[in-house]
C-alpha cells in the first residue's frame, strides 16, 4: 500500500510533466485496483493552493468518491512526533509528516519529493508502480 503526496495529485491537476503517469496511477486508485492512503492535511493544503471554493468542492467531491483511498487524520500528539521526526530526519514540517505516518502504517510514498530519498521509507513514482 501507499501513502499519496500531493505533489502527485498537483502534477495531474495542473497537467505538469508527469501528469499522465499520476492520471493512471490515480485512476487506479480510484477505482479500487490500488488501495492508498492520503492524509488530510494534504487534501488541506492541495484545497489551499486551488483556492477556489467551487474547485475545492469538486476536488473533495470527487475524492470522496475513490474506492481504493482512505483519508488519514492524525492527531495534535501525532503531528507533535512528526515533527520531531522530520527535524531529526532534514524535512520540514509537511514532509514529517508523511514520513511520520508512512514509517508508521508500514507504506511506501509515491512522490515525486527526493527529499524522501534520505529517510528510511521507500519513495516511488506513480511511473514505478504497476497495478
Amino acid at each position: 500500500m501507499y501513502l499519496v503526496d500531493a505533489n502527485v495529485f498537483l502534477e495531474l491537476l495542473y497537467k505538469r510533466d508527469g501528469w499522465r503517469e499520476c492520471r493512471d496511477f490515480l485512476n487506479k486508485v480510484k477505482a479500487g485496483a490500488l488501495k492508498s492512503h492520503v492524509l488530510h492535511f494534504t487534501l488541506h493544503g492541495i484545497s489551499a493552493i486551488l483556492g477556489d471554493p467551487k474547485l475545492v468542492s469538486r476536488f473533495l467531491s470527487e475524492i470522496a468518491t475513490w474506492r481504493g483511498l482512505t483519508v488519514i487524520d492524525l492527531s495534535i500528539d501525532e503531528e507533535v512526533v512528526a515533527s520531531e521526526l522530520a527535524n531529526s530526519a532534514g524535512l520540514d514540517f509537511d514532509d514529517g509528516l508523511q514520513y511520520y505516518y508512512a514509517k508508521k502504517a508500514g507504506l511506501q510514498i509515491v512522490s515525486f519529493d527526493r527529499d524522501f530519498d534520505k529517510t528510511d521509507v521507500k519513495r516511488v513514482e506513480p511511473k514505478d508502480i504497476s497495478g
